[in-house]
């Protein structure tokens, strides 16, 4: 199984992460103006609660198939072996999970005081089944190397999603419809998946005339052996992701305070897609943990740091014009919640590399009490925060529970694999003052809730100081520029 270049896997690891990430939020503005405030928070409640759900779906085996096929990158029979133990695994606990969910769908949604959200989740039930071992065929081709067949995936997935909820809305199915789209996106992509998973693991079986036994097999057992604690960390961080809804629901109340918050955490997260790609073909290479392989860490993750504070600047000075641009004028309180959520968009950069790479470097156990810290500061501030100052609570509660995961997962890969510190602090630095600076300019074109061609314009001059300064900083040299040519011209090249 040959080894694609990194450069080329963070391509297509990108056109993956990129054709999802543009299709959800075309579909997300779709559904807040075309479905009510207490419609999309019901929707948004459904999601939070399928979070939590899809944790019993998977019980860490996506993450932990993937930490054995990285192993065996060079072994093609072993890898085919191990895809095999882990996808019939993968399809019993789905199918238990999806149907439990199905069943206890009335009484959650009683429970969290979202009663008409009950058949919303019980579409999003059927969506787990199919959601579930999708994503362990997307992370065992992460894993592999072979990330280019991701893109076929999530096209197929998130083509045949965006269409079937449009339409279901446009007949009158409201949130209901969105969440039976998305049943129906997850279906397609599972049977394509199989498909595409089928030809090649086949291809990598044939390519070797001997079995290979160079890594022992792989059984159901030892890959939830090694789930056990990354169950614990995912654990921890779906309960992280959906927590804070299921609190406004039940604090705030459901509905349209869902829908605000929902909508500004949803953009958030659309901004850590670059991060996520570049992080998928570089974390999988550290299973062998080699000196260049660290430093292609070092060198991916300051230009991380440099990315995500392109992509916050503007959230600190625009909030307003971002949120009423792209939703319209129903969320009036999700400005206050972006703008909380800055140092969560900062660090999610970070935190997608660092999170993956710990994983493959087979520390799971030592994310536990980092995860489980985690939440419960972020449990914490809810539950203060939230009675007093609303839904922003909630944000606050977040962006300082990511300050602690994300230097916590550094100081791991430090110790394991002597990550140096200081050029990554350096880089924070700098790109935080090229930031402030970036705010700055931004806030000379205008303040509050500016016009769209003040936000075009903003949209070239903003990045363009930014990146000045970032040479006049020196943290950008012509040396980096050189590495981005020499990865453009290794793509061109195929």
């Amino acid at each position: 199984m040959s080894r694609e270049r990194v450069s080329r896997n963070a391509t297509f690891a990108f056109a993956a992460q990129m054709i999802g990430a543009v299709l959800t939020a075309g579909l997300t503005i779709f559904l807040a103006r075309a479905l009510t405030p207490e419609q999309y928070g019901f929707f948004t409640f459904g999601m939070s609660v399928l979070t939590i759900a899809s944790l019993f779906a998977d019980l860490g085996i996506t993450s932990s198939t993937g930490r054995f096929l990285a192993e065996r990158r060079d072994d093609p029979e072993g890898a085919a072996a191990v895809f095999r133990t882990a996808l019939r695994l993968k399809l019993r606990v789905s199918l238990i999970a999806s149907a439990a969910l199905f069943g206890l769908a009335g009484p959650i949604c009683d429970l969290f005081g979202a009663g008409g959200a009950e058949w919303v989740l019980r579409g999003l039930s059927l969506a787990l089944f199919g959601q579930s071992v999708f994503l362990l065929l997307l992370g065992s081709f992460i894993a592999l190397g072979v990330i280019r067949y991701n893109v076929v995936l999530a096209t197929a997935e998130s083509v045949v999603e965006v269409a079937s909820a449009i339409v279901l809305v446009l007949l009158g199915a409201a949130a209901t419809g969105a969440a039976f789209g998305r049943a129906i996106g997850y279906a397609a992509g599972l049977a394509v998946g199989l498909l595409v998973a089928s030809n090649v693991i086949g291809r990598i079986r044939t390519r070797s005339a001997h079995r290979s036994h160079r890594h022992p097999p792989v059984s159901e057992r030892r890959i939830l052996s090694y789930a056990g604690p990354l169950l614990l960390v995912d654990a921890a961080f779906r309960v992280f992701a959906s927590i804070d809804v299921l609190l406004i629901s039940a604090i705030v109340g459901a509905g349209s305070p869902v829908a605000a918050y929902g909508l500004a955490m949803q953009l958030a997260v659309f901004l850590d897609y670059p991060a996520a790609a570049l992080s998928s073909a570089v974390a999988p290479r550290l299973a062998g943990a080699g000196r260049s392989d660290v430093r292609l860490f070092e060198q991916s993750t300051r230009y991380l740091i440099a990315l995500q504070m392109l992509f916050t600047a503007p959230l600190v000075i625009w909030p307003e014009a971002i949120v009423e641009l792209l939703f319209g004028h129903g969320y009036p309180e999700a400005p206050d919640v972006l703008l909380a959520l800055v140092p969560y968009v900062f660090l999610s950069g970070i935190a997608q590399i660092t999170t993956l790479s710990v994983n493959y470097l087979g520390e799971a156990r030592r994310r536990v009490p980092i995860a489980f810290a985690m939440l419960s500061v972020n449990v914490a501030l809810n539950l203060v925060l939230l009675p007093r100052i609303g839904i922003v609570g909630a944000a606050i509660g977040t962006s300082v529970a990511y300050a602690i995961w994300v230097p916590a997962h550094v100081w791991i890969m430090h110790r394991r694999v002597d990550l140096p510190l200081r050029p990554l602090l350096t880089t924070t630095v700098r790109a935080c003052v090229a930031g402030a600076a970036m705010v700055g300019a931004l806030a000379l074109l205008g303040t509050g809730d500016v016009s769209l061609q003040v936000m075009a314009l903003g949209a070239v001059v903003g990045p363009a100081v930014y990146v000045a300064a970032l040479f006049l900083l020196r943290e950008l040299t012509r040396a980096d520029i050189a590495v981005v040519r020499a990865a453009i011209a290794r793509r061109a090249g195929g």
